[in-house]
């Protein structure tokens, strides 16, 4: 790879990071989308501009673990225990799982395409809600609260799925175990040294809450990666970690996710979309629409447990918004590329999907939330 094949690349990464987050804004659709769609327009399907190379791969990867660490950090675990409706949540995700595994099966597809189509996309669900303004509501509420359960069930299970052997599940438990035992740690740390703690959330020049919160990530996705374990695994629960132990450091998440959004996660999403072919999503264009149907079949029945409490027409609204998927999807199309589960032409159609599901459903939404 020649010098200037480096600069056209590092030029273009840099612009498009630049760029999208304002266009989508203007035309209102999820920057990541945008991302996506441009890494394809100047890689392999059009322009082939953007060049592989090493550091590329490594600054994409890091950029997964960031964005599977910056998930965690979401996670809102008091907001979910506290909920009234956490029953009808978990029953709502069980439903859901139940009926993808039965209509992928009558299909012909994996296990993965089940817990795929369980996921739920959390950050298009909170905009969305936000431009609508009832984000606060007890119809918001419930609706992030289900969209946090499902990301996060959905996380370990596609962990799991990966997995190859009996040893290598206990050690995903095992990991669990040392994140309880950390968690027990933090407390401790934070009861006997509060001083230091509060540090971390500081405006200190030295950065020592980022410092340590990448040190956390960082030793959790090495601990996943030792054990043989998807380290994506590991960088969730390390997000986790930091959310149910320090809850309320606005500052210092501001800064993670300024890290993780404005630089790394951007890479990871214009390179997903540079490798894309879009002759490919021709070909899976049958899959595309069966993806569509059946997640949208599925949360339109899951989300009648919640006609009770708001109607009918509410419940249906809901289920549309619950169909979005998008960030875990794609890293999931990433990893499952790697690990050979699915092949590029599947590998395009399920991106393709993620994408039509955040424009097609939050629009459904619009449509039939009664104003």
């Amino acid at each position: 790879m020649s010098g200037v094949e480096h600069f056209t690349t590092i030029a273009l990464i840099s612009i498009i990071a630049f760029v999208s987050p304002i266009i989508a804004e203007k035309i209102k659709i999820p920057a990541v989308v945008l991302e996506i769609i441009l890494g394809m327009v100047f890689g392999v399907s059009f322009l082939n501009v953007i060049y592989p190379s090493e550091w590329f791969s490594f600054l994409s990867l890091f950029g997964l673990i960031f964005l599977m660490f910056l998930a965690g950090l979401e996670i809102d675990a008091e907001k979910v225990l506290k909920s009234g409706h956490l029953k009808k949540v978990v029953a709502f995700f069980v439903l859901s799982l139940s009926l993808s595994v039965s209509f992928t099966t009558l299909a012909g597809l994996s296990l993965f395409y089940a817990i795929i189509l369980t996921n739920v996309a959390v950050g298009v669900v909170v905009s969305v809600l936000r431009e609508i303004g009832i984000e606060k509501e007890e119809f918001g509420q419930l609706n992030i609260i289900t969209a946090l359960v499902s990301d996060f069930s959905t996380m370990f299970l596609l962990s799991i799925y990966f997995l190859t052997g009996y040893l290598q599940i206990a050690f995903a438990f095992a990991i669990i175990l040392v994140f309880l035992v950390a968690y027990r740690f933090g407390k401790l740390v934070i009861w006997h040294f509060p001083g230091f703690i509060s540090k971390w959330f500081s405006d200190e020049p030295s950065e020592i809450g980022v410092r340590g919160s990448l040190a956390i990530m960082i030793l959790f996705v090495g601990l996943s990666s030792f054990l043989g374990v998807e380290t994506i695994l590991g960088a969730f629960l390390a997000g986790v970690l930091l959310s149910i132990t320090f809850r309320g450091g606005k500052k210092l998440y501001d800064k993670l996710y300024g890290m993780g959004f404005g630089f790394f996660i951007p890479i990871f999403f214009i390179k997903t979309g540079s490798e894309l072919n879009i002759a490919h999503a021709g070909i899976g264009l049958g899959l595309i629409l069966l993806l569509l149907a059946i997640t949208f079949v599925v949360k339109i029945i899951s989300s009648m447990i919640f006609v009770p409490n708001f109607g009918l027409r509410k419940a249906m609204s809901m289920g549309l918004l619950q169909s979005t998927n998008l960030s875990l999807t794609i890293a999931s199309v990433a990893i499952g590329v790697t690990s050979g589960v699915i092949s590029q032409i599947e590998a395009t159609a399920l991106v393709s999907f993620a994408i039509i599901s955040c424009l097609l459903f939050p629009t459904l939404f619009r449509l039939l939330y009664p104003r």
